[in-house]
C-alpha cells in the first residue's frame, strides 16, 4: 500500500511539474501582451500629439497671412508695418520649421511598429526620438530668447521705465519656462517615460 501511494505521490508531482512550465509560458506571453499593449498606447500618444502640433502650425500660419495681408483689419499704423513685417515674417519662418519638424517626427513615430519590429530596433527608434526631443527643447529655448528680444523691440517696451521692464522680463520668463515645462515635462516625457519603461520590461524578458 505504501509503495501504491508513492507511486501516485510521484505520479502527481510529475505531472504537475509538467504543467508549471506551459503555465510560465503563459505567463510570459501575457506579460509581454501587456507591455506592447502599453508602449503602443504610448506611442499612439505622441503620434496624436505630434499630428495637433502641425495642425496648431498650419492654423498659426494661416493667422500671420490674415495679419501680414490685411493689416487694416487690425489697425496697423503705416509706422508700425516695417516691425510687424519683420515680426512676422520670423514667427512664420519658425512655424514652417516647427511644421516641418514635426511631420517628420510624427512619421517617425507612427513607422514604430510595435508588433512587427523586435523589440531592440523599437528601443533604438524611441532612443533617437528621446535624443531629437532635447534638441527640440535646447532650439526651442534659444528661439524663446530671440523672440522675446524681437518682442520687446517691435513692442518698444525699452522705451518704459526700470521697473516696468524688469516687471515685463520677469513676467515672460516665467511664462516661457511654465510653457516648456508643461509642454516637455507633464506631456512629451511623460509619454517617453512610460514606453521606455514598457520596452526596458520587454527586452529583459527577452532576454532571459
Amino acid at each position: 500500500m505504501e509503495l501504491d501511494e508513492l507511486k501516485k505521490s510521484w505520479n502527481a508531482l510529475d505531472e504537475q511539474l509538467k504543467k508549471e512550465p506551459i503555465a510560465d509560458e503563459k505567463q510570459i506571453a501575457g506579460m509581454i501582451a501587456e507591455y506592447k499593449a502599453n508602449a503602443r498606447k504610448s506611442i499612439g500618444r505622441l503620434t496624436g500629439w505630434q499630428r495637433f502640433s502641425v495642425g496648431i502650425g498650419v492654423v498659426g500660419l494661416a493667422l500671420l497671412l490674415v495679419v501680414w495681408l490685411l493689416p487694416s483689419i487690425f489697425q496697423i499704423s503705416e509706422d508700425w508695418q516695417p516691425k510687424i513685417n519683420t515680426l512676422v515674417m520670423f514667427v512664420g519662418i519658425s512655424i514652417l520649421l516647427g511644421i516641418w519638424w514635426d511631420h517628420k517626427n510624427y512619421r517617425w513615430i507612427k513607422n514604430t511598429k510595435i508588433e512587427e519590429m523586435p523589440v531592440a530596433i523599437v528601443s533604438k527608434r524611441m532612443a533617437s526620438f528621446r535624443r531629437w526631443t532635447k534638441y527640440e527643447i535646447i532650439a526651442i529655448s534659444v528661439w524663446v530668447i530671440v523672440f522675446n528680444v524681437l518682442n520687446y523691440w517691435v513692442m518698444g517696451y525699452y522705451k518704459a521705465s526700470f521697473g516696468v521692464q524688469a516687471t515685463l522680463i520677469a513676467f515672460f520668463v516665467l511664462c516661457d519656462v511654465a510653457i516648456i515645462y508643461l509642454l516637455y515635462k507633464k506631456v512629451a516625457y511623460k509619454y517617453l517615460n512610460d514606453i521606455k519603461k514598457n520596452i526596458e520590461e520587454l527586452e529583459d524578458i527577452c532576454t532571459e
